[in-house]
């Protein structure tokens, strides 16, 4: 125990100085995205054997045909997708209570979905016109 803290190892700074970036980053598309949608979880729909992004929308509103930017869980993009259909359902749980869930089906397959993505409406994404 002392008054003065360790100096940061060089691991923890640039640790530090990454999660500064993505954090300036991600507030940058929470104030300029027109939609976004958090992924909590990618399983496959059985049916068709396509990828289900299911999750929440955080801001706006997904339409089907939306074309969308994904983005890491640092603000960094690894991609786009378009959407095919997109449905809420409202589930029952143990614990009293419901909650409304989100499902996103992609148009096109792609391995690279996981929990903790984003996906994100911005201008660019959609060529500055609202659909």
């Amino acid at each position: 125990m002392g008054l003065f803290k360790k100096p940061l190892t060089p691991e923890e700074l640039e640790q530090k100085e990454r999660y500064e970036a993505s954090k300036v980053r991600l507030m940058e598309l929470h104030k300029t995205a027109k939609v976004i949608f958090y992924i909590d979880e990618v399983t496959k729909d059985l049916v068709h054997h396509r990828p289900v992004l299911i999750g929440e929308i955080g801001k706006g509103q997904l339409k089907n045909g939306d074309t969308l930017e994904v983005y890491s869980n640092e603000g960094l993009p690894v991609g786009t997708m378009e959407v095919d259909i997109w449905e809420e359902r409202e589930e029952r749980h143990f614990i009293p209570g419901r909650t409304l869930r989100t499902f996103c089906f992609p148009k096109e397959e792609w391995d690279g979905y996981i929990a903790g993505q984003m996906l994100v409406k911005t201008e660019r994404s959609h060529n500055g016109t609202d659909k």
